[in-house]
């Protein structure tokens, strides 16, 4: 399943009999069309030669998934590339989107506090994600896969997400 195959709407059936491999995909298409619709301050994109990375933190439940939804890709006149991080200090300044996985919620709160500021849009499946600081928590609700956006989190990063996005999301505000 190509990227550019992969519309919206926010949420997509989830049912009973889907394989791991097929959520995989659809979460690595939600990945991807994130970055579609999420605009990063101007010297951000400003070097062309650089690629655009994803990068993903901790034991990556993409895997192949996400390889294969950005196979020539590209952003803004940049490749899109994965990188895969063991350690957070590999992540930061060094990713565009940082996809934190659940094998490192001990280590959570470091993370987003080593993130702040950084124009790094942060997406992560753990619990209270968006509520704790981050930035695009994705879940299964329902039996679909669904968003939420904490805008004042991709504020402060100097992130803008797109309002076709926003409508899209269920919308967290702050940090607790």
């Amino acid at each position: 399943m190509s990227a550019s195959a992969i519309l919206w709407p926010a949420s997509f059936p989830v049912s009973a009999q889907v394989t791991a491999q097929s959520e995989s995909d659809l979460k690595a298409a939600f990945l991807y069309n994130f970055i579609k619709f999420t605009e990063w301050p101007a010297e951000e994109m400003a070097n062309k030669n650089e690629p655009f990375v994803i990068g993903v933190l901790g034991k990556d439940p993409l895997g192949a998934a996400l390889d294969k939804t950005i196979e020539g890709e590209s952003f803004k006149q940049k490749n899109i590339v994965v990188r895969r991080f063991s350690r957070m200090v590999e992540s930061v300044g060094n990713s565009q989107v940082l996809f934190i996985s659940a094998s490192e919620e001990s280590n959570l709160a470091a993370f987003l506090k080593l993130l702040e500021g950084q124009p790094t849009l942060t997406v992560c499946e753990i619990v209270n994600f968006t509520q704790r600081g981050g930035m695009i928590k994705l879940a299964k609700e329902n039996n679909k896969l669904a968003f939420e956006i904490n805008i004042d989190a991709a504020k402060r990063a100097g992130l803008a997400m797109s309002a076709q996005l926003l409508r899209l999301a269920k919308i967290v505000r702050g940090q607790s």
